[in-house]
């Protein structure tokens, strides 16, 4: 096949494809690079986030498409493929931000200075205002580590509770537990509210937020009419 037809495949399709050529030759090169150029901006903005330094991002990034081509043969796709990719790209990232913070204490440094600004600035956040921006990191400070991974998971990178459950490796509930509480949370702050387009009353459910790139472009309540998923936030 050529590589325009590659591309046309979903990752299912490519990942048959790469098991049928037993992973090796110019087929199974194209078919992965072509997996590779699909996910590579989703790995490297968790990678950033999770290690907050860029030159480690691009290093996990590479980590975790090595150990998906070391799969082939045989690798078998349960979920999508960026459910399998997360906490493969958030190991690799974190042994490199170990590793940095274990050399800066050795160097006397600040292993985690200016950490959450390096996190929230992935493609979508630099398309932000200046303004914009800083009131994504308010949005953002007052959560714990593991409250504002399932709020960038959900409402940046888009993933259902369920893709998300997956991506952790946690039940649905703990999914639903930690976002409802963020979210609760992140109401208490007129600012966040504005920035997120909640109402005053704090109507909105968690699920139904709009994401970060998307803030600020119509009242809530209209983005919300009709949905069917407030049970998820419960």
């Amino acid at each position: 096949m050529t590589r325009e037809e590659l591309a046309n495949l979903d990752d299912l399709a490519l990942i048959d494809r790469l098991n049928a050529v037993g992973g090796r030759g110019p087929v199974a090169a194209a078919a992965f690079t072509v997996l590779y150029e699909r996910h590579r901006d989703f790995v490297l903005r968790v990678a950033l986030r999770t290690c907050g330094h860029e030159g480690d991002a691009l290093d996990a990034a590479q980590d975790t498409f090595a150990y998906l081509f070391r799969k082939f043969p045989g690798f078998v796709l349960t979920a999508k493929l960026t459910t399998f990719l997360y906490p493969v790209v958030t190991h690799q990232a974190m042994a490199k931000r170990r590793a940095r913070a274990k050399s800066l204490s050795g160097q006397g440094g600040d292993a985690d200075g200016d950490l959450l600004d390096q996190q929230v600035a992935t493609p979508r956040a630099e398309a932000m205002s200046d303004s914009r921006l800083q009131d994504l990191h308010a949005a953002l400070a007052g959560l714990t580590a593991l409250h504002r991974e399932v709020v960038l998971l959900r409402f940046v990178e888009g993933l259902q509770l369920e893709e998300i459950a997956l991506a952790l490796q946690v039940p649905l509930g703990t999914v639903k537990s930690r976002l409802h509480l963020a979210i609760s949370a992140m109401r208490q702050d007129a600012g966040v509210r504005r920035f997120f387009g909640m109402e005053a009353d704090c109507s909105v459910e968690p699920d139904h937020m709009p994401s970060a790139s998307r803030a600020g472009r119509a009242p809530a309540s209209a983005r919300a009419s009709g949905a069917q998923e407030r049970a998820d936030s419960a």
